[in-house]
């Protein structure tokens, strides 16, 4: 429910515009002027301020200046018995949202209203930038055909269509923040911010500040009051992941929350009704930490009211190959086009999965930067593939095969075959240039050029191309 607060040193204005808003569905709270409703706003939140411009102690003007260091997403619309045009741009230019005339009409007033709560709305969104949401309203962003995803997707769809509290279990990588966003997506809720919060990601003494907002001055380096993700999610929903690891003093105030649709700022003296749709995740077992008393037993009970079990992948490997074509298309390649062997596929599916879908994904994007889809097959391993070292020798050969040699020219031959080796080595990895496969071995590029012609290596039987021949050339 949007908060309005009403500022007028005229008793009776304000207690009428109170009750007119009110029957239109706001929640209202008053002040007699300036310098009461700043000492209100430094505590509570609010979605609109509506104010005389013309006050004992603290103007509208000077009221409007404090907010913009305070608050400035909030709008404020002025309300005056002295409207003139000058006066009116003057108070839009300062930040103002708009200006109305006493006595006014209520029709707009009301229609006022809604625009600075929209407004603040967008404002809101942008700041958030909800423009990083990946799939729309509709859709999943899911994928999968097997049994076990089936029955995923009818389940979501009907739990999409309440507003109960899910509560998404799953191990580490196995797509809960998608689920999320899918009962987010097919709700009538679809049109609002989702806010995703990783309460393990986030410090514990942060964290409250970050849910619930807090107001300037509550602690060192809160300059001014800062909007929590649930006043952020008003209308959407918000996803708190990792909820497993959330302090007890936060589990309390989300009970509160679950409890009462309500929110208190850190540091502030009221609280802000929210209409928030509690999305919850976690891989821990919480009927486990329950007995072990790490996560309080009224707050998972208010948490699993719908709960819902992402299957990990080593349950649904039959999906495999639908989620490499889809990661392969989000990462701009063609499918057909990016052959994977047969073997490679048969080897994926017998593979555990510990890391679940994130590991498949990272192993398909390691395997498209280094354009290379066999080495999806080295699944499990380290994360780029490493060059086979040459073949040992047995260098006592070349002195056993000629008794004859003398040392020098014993020497000389070992000298000659471990030369020929390293620098084939170099030129195919640079297939043939020799201006940069001397650069990489650190010898100067006439000197291996030499050492190459004595050696009877081409740097053409290792893929020169004619123009860095003509590179060589000209170096």
């Amino acid at each position: 429910m949007p908060k309005i607060l009403v500022v007028d040193d005229e008793p009776r204005l304000r207690k009428a515009l109170s009750l007119q808003l009110e029957a239109e569905g706001f929640d209202t709270e008053t002040a007699e002027d300036g310098q009461a409703a700043l000492e209100i706003l430094q505590n509570s939140s609010f979605d609109c301020v509506i104010s005389d411009l013309r006050m004992p102690r603290l103007s509208g003007e000077q009221l409007l200046a404090e907010v913009q260091k305070i608050n400035p997403s909030l709008p404020i619309i002025f309300l005056t018995a002295h409207a003139n045009v000058q006066l009116a741009v003057k108070a839009m230019q300062e930040g103002a949202v708009d200006f109305l005339a006493k006595p006014y009409n209520q029709e707009d007033m009301i229609s006022a209203v809604r625009r600075a709560i929209d407004r603040k709305r967008l404002v809101l969104e942008n700041l958030f930038l909800r423009s990083e949401l990946s799939v729309g309203p509709g859709q999943t962003g899911l994928v999968g055909e097997s049994a076990p995803m089936k029955t995923l997707f009818s389940l979501l769809e009907k739990v999409a269509r309440s507003d109960a509290t899910v509560l998404i279990l799953g191990e580490s990588g196995s797509g809960k923040e998608l689920v999320a966003r899918a009962v987010h997506n097919f709700s009538n809720r679809a049109a609002n911010a989702f806010v995703p919060i990783n309460c393990i990601a986030i410090p514990s003494e942060l964290l409250e500040s970050t849910l619930f907002g807090h107001v300037k001055g509550s602690f060192t380096g809160a300059f001014q009051n800062k909007i929590g993700s649930f006043e952020l999610a008003d209308r959407g929903s918000i996803f708190l992941d990792e909820i497993g690891d959330m302090s007890q003093n936060l589990q309390g105030k989300i009970l509160r929350v679950l409890q009462e649709q309500t929110i208190e700022p850190v540091g502030g003296r009221g609280s802000k009704r929210v209409d928030v749709r509690v999305i919850a995740a976690t891989n821990r077992n919480l009927e486990d930490a329950v007995r072990k008393g790490e996560f309080r037993e009224d707050l998972f009970f208010r948490l699993n009211v719908v709960p819902i079990l992402v299957p990990p992948l080593r349950h649904h490997p039959a999906d495999i190959p639908l989620l490499i074509s889809h990661f392969l298309n989000q990462l701009g390649r063609d499918p057909k086009t990016f052959k994977i062997p047969s073997t490679v596929y048969e080897t994926l599916m017998r593979y555990n999965w510990p890391g679940n879908v994130r590991e498949l994904r990272n192993l398909v994007e390691r395997a498209v930067v280094l354009d290379a889809p066999e080495l999806m097959g080295q699944v499990g391993t380290s994360l780029a593939p490493q060059p086979e070292p040459p073949p040992v020798q047995d260098f006592s050969q070349y002195w056993l095969e000629d008794e004859n040699l003398s040392y020098k020219e014993a020497k000389q031959r070992l000298l000659d075959d471990f030369e020929r080796k390293f620098f084939s080595l170099w030129l195919a990895r640079h297939k043939g240039n020799v201006s940069r496969t001397a650069e990489s071995i650190g010898m100067h590029r006439k000197n291996l050029q030499e050492k190459l012609e004595r050696l009877a290596l081409n740097p053409r039987d290792f893929g020169a191309s004619s123009e860095s021949m003509d590179e060589d050339e000209s170096a």
